[in-house]
């Protein structure tokens, strides 16, 4: 498809515990960092954090004052500028429109650990051929600065310390910065607006487990199992993996446990508990995500789209706002959307076509409602 002259393809990854943005793509390939930043419109800032340290992020480039929008990303190894060969990823899932620039700044913050600018060299071959932008090893590993630094309170914290640098610029409404967390991220935008409410306008969460992995795995396993036996199966599997993970048995024992190799990494078949022993199971777990969206009294949107079997418990979340006494909630629901707001789409006679792509229907109908506009 095409859009503004630019031919657009998608790459998305969704799966229980990882997902990864949506990358709109354009057949153009800058030579270097710089000449993307320029190409993209947006500018770098860092903050350093003690002596060994420092917070990378971009915005959209700054000029008048504004309200800002804090977007955070979804989980997995993915560099923040990505120029492969064959044209130039842009950074957010969205597009970010000329209206929507002279509105709001939109920042984004690079995850510690991976590049900041990445090419082919960077990126793991296999993952490319799937249409996804990885920073992977050979073994399908990210960076272990990575793998160390993917914990709730890094990733928040990092946050945190980008929102008290931005309240101290001219170009931004330091009343109006909002918070927008997708899957993962999600999770980290309900943290910072629980952690630091003074900072934060309203918070739009979008696509995160609030009750988490283990919630959505086992809403994913009800979903798409057709089989009692293999439903009760893999239930009682991971009911008792939760188990002896909260007893304090660690991941050692479950790489021991379950003999991973690296074919394994990569078997659908047999990935079950492959991030469980990779990706520190731990760290967006507890608190889960529901008792952080508790905690704060901003307005919140609740974005949803109802085809997504790992996200199926986020209906309880306004039982449990309505539970709680709490009337800060706004929610927006997409029946047929998945976790990247894909649709299933038929020809009309029935068979299936490529599905279509709406964050950006979403990412418009979170403006409206940062606006008073719905």
């Amino acid at each position: 498809m095409c859009r503004n002259k630019l031919n657009i393809t998608l790459s998305a990854l969704a799966c229980l515990l990882i997902c990864l943005s949506t990358k709109l793509k354009a057949q153009v390939h800058p030579a270097g960092y710089e000449a993307a930043l320029k190409l993209l419109k947006l500018k770098e800032y860092r903050v350093a954090i003690g002596k060994n340290d420092t917070i990378y992020f971009l915005t959209t480039v700054p000029d008048k004052k504004k309200k800002t929008i804090v977007f955070c990303q979804g989980s997995g190894p993915v560099p923040l500028v990505i120029n492969p060969k064959d044209g130039l990823c842009g950074v957010f899932p969205f597009r970010v429109d000329s209206a929507t620039r002279r509105e709001f700044n939109i920042v984004i913050i690079s995850k510690p650990g991976l590049k900041r600018y990445a090419t082919d060299a960077d990126l793991n071959a296999e993952s490319m051929k799937r249409g996804q932008y990885l920073q992977l090893d050979s073994m399908n590993r990210p960076p272990q600065k990575y793998t160390d630094n993917n914990k709730i309170y890094k990733l928040g914290g990092d946050c945190i310390e980008v929102i008290k640098f931005l309240k101290k610029q001219p170009w931004v409404d330091k009343d109006n910065i909002y918070i927008y967390g997708h899957s993962q991220g999600a999770v980290v935008a309900a943290y910072v607006a629980a952690k630091a409410p003074q900072d934060i306008k309203k918070v739009i969460y979008s696509q995160g487990n609030a009750y988490g992995v283990y919630a959505g795995y086992l809403s994913a396993i009800i979903f798409n199992e057709q089989s009692v036996s293999d439903v009760n199966k893999k239930m009682d599997s991971i009911y008792h993996l939760h188990s002896s993970l909260m007893d304090g048995k660690a991941n050692k024992e479950m790489a021991e446990r379950y003999q991973w190799k690296e074919a394994d990494m990569t078997d659908k078949k047999n990935n079950d508990f492959y991030d469980l022993c990779y990706g520190g199971w731990r760290s967006l777990e507890e608190p889960t995500a529901i008792d952080y969206l508790l905690k704060i009294n901003c307005p919140i949107l609740l974005v949803q789209g109802l085809n997504s079997p790992s996200d199926m418990d986020n209906k309880n979340i306004p039982l449990d706002f309505a539970r709680h006494h709490k009337h800060n909630l706004t929610t927006l629901f997409y029946p047929g959307y998945d976790h990247n707001f894909f649709k299933a789409v038929t020809d009309d006679k029935g068979n299936p076509k490529v599905p279509e792509f709406h964050w950006d229907d979403v990412f418009g109908d979170v403006k409206k409602w940062l606006l008073h506009l719905r």
